[in-house]
């Protein structure tokens, strides 16, 4: 689901991450897009969709990486970055989760 910047800010408020920068964002399917954010030399994935429920994160190119020396795929994200403000996303009705990554 696109977010407007002020979505976005509220969103990112609500995860204790206000002073994050937005460096870009794609959609990578009906209704789901993902916004990259960066923060102290860290990156940060935020992934906004109609539903989440059993989601298949694997489905999108944008994270995965090759690997040549292993000769596999490696999975980018990192770790989930808990919500400081769960009622402030249920009142914005807006399916999200964030990560941090690697590139």
């Amino acid at each position: 689901m696109y977010l407007s910047n002020d979505e976005r800010k509220e969103i990112m408020f609500a995860y204790g991450c206000e002073d994050f920068t937005e460096i870009n964002h794609y959609e990578v399917g009906p209704d789901t897009w993902i916004y990259l954010f960066e923060h102290d030399d860290k990156k940060y994935l935020l992934v906004t969709t109609d539903y989440l429920g059993d989601y298949e994160f694997d489905v999108f190119p944008h994270l995965l990486r090759y690997d040549d020396a292993s000769n596999k795929i490696d999975f980018v994200l990192q770790r989930e970055i808990p919500a400081k403000n769960n009622s402030l996303l249920e009142k914005a009705r807006i399916n999200t989760i964030l990560f941090e990554y690697t590139n």
